[in-house]
């Protein structure tokens, strides 16, 4: 009797088992119908990587570099500067600026929109804390970054960011 119950208790674990398991499967597979990760271009995924990197690291020519050779639409806090559209070789300075008066201590990617659509703007949000030099406060926003395509590279078209 204790044997048959041993045995009941193993095969209704079992059982468990392996309904949870095919529910993540169809989970995972649910997923991949929604965004197929054959559909998803990694280069905009690269320049999102590019753009945090230079970020952190206070880089201004780098973040320039990934900007549209359009004009940018660019609103970041923590500089002494309205918002607007600008140049790329403005946004350099802007850049710079940013970077003189304000200590970036994070900055990564959290979400993306458009991913699967390889022919329109695809968008990206930020989460950001920074240090403002002259008054040492610290402050975290959100930065909204994005990308459009011009010829055959993902360039930044708009950088805004918001408490």
């Amino acid at each position: 009797m204790r044997r048959s119950r041993v045995g009941l208790i193993f095969f209704v674990l079992l059982g468990v088992l392996c309904i949870s398991g095919a529910s993540a499967s169809a989970q995972k597979i649910r997923s991949r119908e929604i965004v197929p990760e054959a559909d998803i271009d990694e280069e905009p995924l690269a320049v999102f990587r590019s753009i945090e990197r230079a970020w952190l690291a206070g880089n201004a020519q780098d973040l320039a570099g990934l900007l549209s050779e359009s004009r940018i639409f660019m609103e970041i806090r923590g500089i002494d500067r309205r918002g607007g559209y600008f140049t790329k070789p403005q946004g350099l300075y802007i850049f710079k600026d940013l970077f003189l008066s304000t200590k970036q201590t994070g900055f990564t990617f959290v979400k993306f929109h458009n991913l699967e659509k390889q022919d329109s703007r695809i968008y990206g949000m930020a989460l950001r804390t920074y240090k403002i030099n002259r008054n040492g406060g610290l402050y975290k926003d959100k930065v909204y970054v994005t990308l459009v395509k011009e010829g055959s590279r993902w360039a930044v078209a708009e950088i805004k960011s918001t408490w």
